[in-house]
């Protein structure tokens, strides 16, 4: 796998072309030699990086030789409008997977995010705002067309080439999953694959003001990287709220799933499977 999770590479037209994306390229141009300097050297902090020139997207499988499979993971491959298009145009036989969550289970978790820079933001609010195209959590609301994007691959790769999974599905029986992933790309089964550590979950902060104040004084840098791994985990333990102390709003639920009610309906009929169960 790339050493960098999301290049962004098949992204480009649309990261460089789209005004309301602008934020990317300021980005870019705060740190212009960023990806240069983390090719040179992949085993140091990654940050976050664009990987938008061919010669440098190939440099990040330059230790690949001579593997069965090689591969990266930018999720919003699935709905940005020019990337299955990039993605056939250089590698027509890529094989595809997907993985699809609940669309309100989804969007509460981008909504607990955005509450690290809201802490006083209500779920009601912070949607009736993003589902209007050009606001900037817009593209958060438009992830969960899966019908709509799913065609747009559907309609250029075959479908052997493409695996459609459900997090519910993973959550539940990760392995099953996992075995039929390495089956669909040819490669070991069996592989032991070490699921004890949960990474990447979504968190908030216990303490709003205190963060607001350590984001005001201290920037990014983190406090407790001096710290050993026991205290840091105890110290987050205390400065944050796991997901599991949210719980989403029936009502906002209801609203949510309205939205999306046509998209999961369509979604099951590409799929072949009855998502039922994600309109209740």
């Amino acid at each position: 796998m790339s050493p960098l999770k999301e290049p962004w590479f098949f992204a480009a037209r649309d990261l460089l072309c789209d005004p309301q994306r602008a934020q990317f390229l300021r980005y870019m141009e705060r740190d212009p030699d960023g990806v240069r300097l983390f090719l040179a050297d992949t085993r140091g902090r990654h940050g976050r990086h664009f990987v938008l020139e061919w010669d440098d997207y190939l440099q990040l499988f330059r230790d690949a030789r001579h593997a069965i499979a090689i591969g990266e993971a930018t999720a919003d491959y699935i709905w940005l409008p020019s990337a299955a298009e990039a993605i056939r145009s250089r590698v027509p036989d890529a094989r595809l997977i997907f993985m699809l969550r609940h669309p309100a289970e989804r969007l509460f978790s981008w909504y607990l995010l955005a509450l690290w820079r809201h802490s006083h933001l209500r779920f009601d609010a912070w949607f009736s705002a993003a589902i209007r195209p050009g606001e900037s959590y817009w593209p958060v609301v438009d992830g969960g067309r899966y019908a709509t994007h799913l065609a747009r691959f559907l309609a250029l790769f075959p479908r052997e080439q493409v695996r459609v999974y459900m997090y519910d599905d993973y959550h539940a029986q990760a392995r099953t999953v996992l075995r039929d992933i390495f089956e669909f790309l040819g490669v070991d089964p069996n592989y032991s694959t070490d699921l004890s550590q949960r990474t990447n979950e979504t968190i908030v902060p216990r303490f709003p003001r205190v963060y607001r104040l350590r984001r005001r004084i201290f920037k990014r840098t983190p406090l407790t990287h001096w710290l050993p791994e026991g205290a840091r985990r105890a110290f987050r333990r205390l400065y944050d709220r796991p997901r599991r102390d949210f719980a989403m709003n029936p009502e906002d639920r209801r609203t949510v799933i309205d939205y999306y009610r046509d998209e999961v309906v369509r979604t099951g009929d590409l799929i072949g499977r009855d998502l039922s169960g994600w309109l209740r």
